[in-house]
């Protein structure tokens, strides 16, 4: 395992940063530990929030992803883009479950091997 993999849930606890979804939404981490989902046209308004550290996601056209990391057992999210709305948590076998159930067939990817941007 690389060093960046140890040192990332480390440093996002301690920094707010952000993650481009793409040109119409982004995924912020507060100081306070909250993640907001925006689109640009609403910065101040997010569509979303849920407080914790995420440790992987991914996205299509329809869906975003989160894994959050827990003591004991992580927790995981469903963001609809066209309603944007936030389901879950759920734990991994209704998370799955729902995924199946959706036709939805993502890789969550780890945080720390995607694109983000400290904001200071």
């Amino acid at each position: 395992m690389e060093k960046s993999h140890l040192l990332f849930p480390e440093l996002a606890r301690a920094v707010k940063y952000k993650i481009l979804v793409d040109k119409q939404l982004f995924l912020r981490q507060c100081a306070s530990g909250i993640n907001l989902f925006h689109l640009p046209a609403s910065y101040r308004y997010p569509t979303g929030n849920i407080a914790g550290y995420f440790i992987s996601l991914n996205w299509n056209n329809d869906f975003i992803i989160l894994e959050k990391e827990r003591k004991e057992n992580n927790e995981y999210f469903i963001i609809d883009r066209q309603n944007e709305t936030v389901k879950g948590p759920y734990n991994w076998n209704e998370y799955t479950a729902t995924c199946k159930k959706i036709d939805l067939n993502l890789q969550l990817i780890p945080v720390s091997e995607l694109d983000w941007i400290i904001n200071f």
